[in-house]
This record gives C-alpha cells, sequence and structure tokens, in this order.
C-alpha cells in the first residue's frame, strides 16, 4: 500500500494520508489502528455497502481490537438529507460517541458527503475517514473536504469543507 502525505497547509491540521493500494481493506485495521486517531470508530454506510462489506469491514476493525460500531441509512440520494442526518447524529448521541471517536465513511458519494458534514458539526467536529467504495467518490467527493447534503431548493445546498484524517 501506498501512502500519500496531502499537505494543505503550513499546519498540520489540514494534512491527511491517501492510501492506494489493491485489496487494501484487510490492511486498513492495521493502518487506523498505528495511526490511533480515536478511542472507539462509528462506521457510517448505506443499506447496499452494508450488506457487501459491512461485517466484514467491523471485523477488519475489531481484529486490530479497536472498538467499532455501524450506522446503517438506506442507499440512495435520496438519503442525503437533513432527516437521515439527524437520525444518525441522534443515533451518534445514544451509542455515547464523544470528541474522543471517530467516524469512518465505508461508501459512495452520499455517504462520504453526509459522513464529512455530520464529523464537521458534531461536537463542534470530530476525525473521519473516508473509504470510498465507488470510483466517482474516489476521485471527487473523498479528496478536497467537500460535505453536504441536499434540500428541496437543490443540491448540496448545505455543506461545509471539512478535510478526512486519512483516505483509503
Amino acid at each position: 500500500m501506498k501512502r500519500i502525505k496531502v499537505n494543505l497547509d503550513k499546519q498540520s491540521a489540514l494534512s491527511h494520508e491517501i492510501c492506494i493500494g489493491h485489496n487494501i481493506l484487510d490492511r486498513i485495521g492495521l493502518v487506523i489502528a498505528k495511526d490511533n486517531l480515536a478511542h472507539r470508530y462509528t462506521v457510517i454506510t448505506d443499506s447496499n455497502v452494508s450488506a457487501l462489506y459491512g461485517e466484514e469491514f467491523l471485523g477488519v476493525l475489531k481484529e486490530v481490537n479497536l472498538k467499532a460500531d455501524l450506522i446503517e441509512f438506506p442507499a440512495g440520494e435520496t438519503s442525503k438529507n437533513m432527516e437521515t442526518v439527524l437520525t444518525i447524529v441522534k443515533e451518534l448521541i445514544n451509542r455515547g460517541v464523544d470528541r474522543s471517536s471517530a467516524l469512518i465513511a465505508l461508501g459512495g458519494g452520499v455517504t462520504g458527503d453526509m459522513t464529512g458534514l455530520i464529523a464537521s458539526i458534531y461536537m463542534r467536529s470530530i476525525p473521519y475517514i473516508q473509504v470510498p467504495t465507488t470510483l466517482l467518490a474516489q476521485v471527487d467527493s473523498s479528496i478536497g473536504g467537500k460535505t453536504g447534503i441536499d434540500l428541496p431548493e437543490g443540491k448540496n445546498m448545505l455543506g461545509t469543507f471539512f478535510q478526512p484524517q486519512a483516505i483509503f
């Protein structure tokens, strides 16, 4: 796996790494554990990705003794809204996710956009990691720190710029 450091300013706060490789799922847990970003991780994913990779991804994290759980939302662009964000935020609160926790966006652009937004506003920001599962998410939503949700008035009308701590 190749690790590329992205320095966005002179301070390290906006810098992050992009990890690139083939079949890296089994190594993601080791990298996250080594980086020691948080004491617990909450994976946010949609119902399609959860069915394909959810349990396996949690297993990879738990295999290296990381405390992790998963929140699933209905797949599709129609879920990219304030109602879904508030549902996820309430679940984070109910699970005791705090400022020493981190989120992991496992999925496509909708998942990455929403998880990034939630990470940027939950408890005035907590760290998050992007694990994009689509080509578009790999080249668009995971890089650049764009986060957002749709409103009835238009696409990506509410959002922030918030950099992930790592991208796989």
